[in-house]
């Protein structure tokens, strides 16, 4: 990476996928009498600036849902829609318990609704009768849908505890519906908000509970609890889902969440669980007064995030996380937690750009890690590459990550992609999602962090309240893939608006002391929080969820070919070039490299290869030609090699000559073009690897 900078570009990023996306619900819990706790409203309700609306009658019982919408809303618009349901076993509860959620979401554009249902104290009915009302609540939204400026295939249900339970039996339990309503219009939501809900109500395997509470559920359910368990009901095409669940809570065993969310991703779902280290039933909860909880605000900003990934919201979550902006854990880290902990053995890899290479930020965390687990045998790798981006990173994954087996990855690119490539949008999150992706098939168990370094230009948007193109683009791929990130652009920008820090003391692009201490610190400070209690005696290492791709055709298939898939012609040759003899400065890592050489214009190869993309990692100097060529018959635009930063010096680079081909067998003819550009004082062309982004990995 240079020091030089070029004018960073604002975050323009939206994830857009279908609405029923892989995977369901994740949330197994176990439920008793469970009292709402936070919130406690009379039963029927009247929130300022809302409006009421019966969704169903009963006898003489009308049951009604509030609607909060957002500003400026019209019937016309198209908009996503979410609804709560309240907790309180059942038997009690207020839909107010999730006012707070409801004015928050509207805020960000969704329709929001909190719904009453059928309770015992109030109505005299059991568990299976909420589950029906639950329903009919679903499908009127849909079926309204037109009326309240709703997309009828972008509703969430969410609810906590017994509403938990609820929200989950909408997506995951056949039956239960009420027989008078047109059946025609699904009752099945789209995705699922669960706080500590109820998902386990019958005996599982692998799960052991307190035989007393099963037998009691028998008492409160109406039907035999296992028609109304959740988890008894998981099978694959459930909706996405996400579930916030205290590990010290004794009302809802954590243990039964996470079955549930084992089960559900193992059936190909999308079920992610938030575990809370010490929080009990009931966690997520407003609090009261004005002044929200931790945990109300934590859950929320992760409520957002999951809804921005199914491209429900747009931008980052404007609530403030009391994580801060800038530590975004994602994670609990557990996986490599038991190898550095249990098994006492350890591989951590160190991916990036000069940032990385240097003595930086890296040897405070090597350092970290070896103090916090002095008994464990680590193998830390350097695979930084001064000057490289995210698309040479994607391509350098299988040989400089994969082969040093890693149980924990930290990857920073965010400055390269912004000066040294500027990348656009697309290009930062195929690089980073080939990063990730990659990572992550090859080694479902991995840890990953991603920081976000900061130049000047970067720095300055901040300022602006904008968000750069690569760090934003790197933080959604991060967020699309549960992976943890370190904003240390924003926390550096803050901190010198502030007054508590200056550019100078930072250090600027290439971090001083103080400057890296700073970036150690915030990914310390998220490793602490994830390791903070003791390590449990079952704890197992367990897969990642691995989620549909952003871009399908990201660089997760990445490989650096052979020089042998080369059939090189007259005027190219395999060689180690005489530097001595050559204009500029040349890094000592490639004093020594053999790579594929030729000078003179007409010079020409051919390459097959497999795949959806070719590109060339190269070293282009003052010298630095222009390629030209044809891919399957069809002419590739001409590349020029030479780079900004190319007059001093052999800059590594990676080029594309094509990135959205077909997916199969390919033929390449590639030549030195005649005319260079201006600046070059030659063609040269000096390939380290042609890249390919194979299918075989995708």
């Amino acid at each position: 990476m240079m020091s030089r900078s070029r004018h960073a570009q604002p975050f323009v990023f939206n994830i857009k996928e279908p609405s029923v996306r892989l995977p369901f619900a994740c949330c197994c819990c176990f439920l008793f009498p469970l009292l709402a706790q936070a919130q406690s409203r009379m039963d029927s309700p009247e929130f300022s600036g809302t409006r009421a609306e019966t969704y169903k009658t009963v006898g003489d019982v009308s049951l009604r849902l509030w609607v909060f919408e957002p500003d400026g809303h019209q019937a016309t618009d198209k908009r996503p829609a979410i609804v709560f349901f309240f907790g309180g076993g059942w038997k009690s509860g207020s839909p107010g318990q999730f006012e707070p959620h409801c004015r928050y979401l509207a805020s960000r554009g969704i329709v929001a609704m909190t719904a009453d249902y059928r309770v015992r104290t109030r109505h005299g009915t059991l568990a299976d009768r909420c589950v029906t009302d639950a329903k009919s609540a679903v499908r009127w939204v849909r079926r309204n849908a037109p009326r309240l400026g709703v997309d009828p295939n972008r509703i969430v249900a969410g609810g906590g505890s017994a509403g938990g339970h609820l929200a989950a039996c909408t997506g995951v339990v056949p039956g239960f519906d009420e027989i008078d309503e047109d059946l025609s219009v699904s009752s099945v939501p789209n995705a699922l908000a669960l706080f500590n809900p109820a998902v386990l109500l019958a005996s599982f395997q692998g799960v052991t509970l307190d035989s007393e509470k099963l037998t009691d559920l028998t008492t409160r359910t109406g039907v035999p609890p296992q028609q109304i368990s959740p988890i008894h009901h998981v099978e694959s095409g459930q909706p996405p889902t996400i579930i916030f669940h205290g590990k010290s809570d004794t009302t809802v065993p954590y243990k039964t969440v996470e079955k549930y969310a084992e089960q559900s991703n193992a059936a190909g779902n999308r079920c992610e669980l938030k575990a809370y280290v010490g929080a009990v039933h009931g966690f997520f909860n407003h609090g009261k007064g004005d002044k929200p909880t931790e945990y109300y605000q934590r859950t929320l900003f992760q409520l957002d995030e999951f809804l921005a990934s199914l491209g429900y919201v747009d931008g980052p979550p404007t609530i403030q996380n009391p994580e801060s902006l800038t530590r975004r854990l994602r994670g609990d880290f557990l996986n490599s937690r038991i190898r550095f902990e249990r098994e006492k053995r350890g591989s951590v890899v160190f991916l990036g750009g000069s940032i990385t290479e240097m003595d930086g930020y890296r040897p405070i965390l090597m350092e970290h890690l070896q103090n916090r687990f002095p008994e464990t045998q680590f193998t830390f790798t350097n695979a930084g590459i001064a000057s490289t981006c995210s698309t040479t990173g994607a391509f350098r994954v299988q040989r400089d990550v994969l082969s040093a087996k890693p149980d924990l990855l930290f990857v920073e690119f965010a400055v390269n992609d912004d000066q040294d490539a500027g990348h656009s949008v697309r290009e930062c999150i195929r690089g980073m999602e080939g990063v990730l992706r990659h990572a992550l098939t090859d080694n479902p168990n991995l840890d990953i962090v991603v920081t976000h370094f900061v130049n000047p230009a970067m720095l300055d948007l901040l300022q602006q309240g904008i968000t750069p193109t690569s760090s934003g683009a790197h933080d959604a791929v991060a967020v699309h893939y549960s992976v943890t990130s370190s904003d240390l652009a924003r926390e550096v920008a803050n901190r010198i608006t502030s007054g508590d820090l200056t550019w100078k003391v930072f250090g600027g692009t290439h971090p001083k002391p103080a400057g890296n201490r700073i970036a150690a610190d915030l990914i310390i400070d998220m490793l602490d929080r994830a390791w903070a209690m003791p390590l449990e005696k079952d704890a197992k290492i367990k897969k990642h969820r691995l989620p549909r791709p952003i871009d399908p055709n990201s660089y997760f298939g990445g490989r650096l070919l052979d020089h042998a898939s080369a059939e090189l012609g007259v005027g190219w040759s395999q060689e180690v070039p005489q530097w001595s003899s050559l204009p500029g400065q040349l890094r000592d890592r490639y004093a020594d490299t053999e790579m594929l050489v030729a000078n003179d214009p007409g010079a020409e190869l051919s390459l097959r290869f497999q795949g959806t993309a070719l590109g060339a990692f190269v070293l282009a100097g003052p010298d630095a030609g222009t390629l030209e060529g044809s891919i399957d018959g069809e002419p590739i635009q001409s590349i020029d090699l030479y780079h900004r930063f190319s007059k001093g010096i052999h800059y590594p680079r990676t080029v594309m000559f094509a990135a959205d081909l077909a997916d199969g067998p390919h033929h390449a003819i590639l030549r030195v073009r005649q005319a260079a550009n201006a600046e070059s004082k030659g063609t040269a062309v000096r390939v380290l690897h042609f890249v390919a982004n194979e299918s075989d990995l995708q």
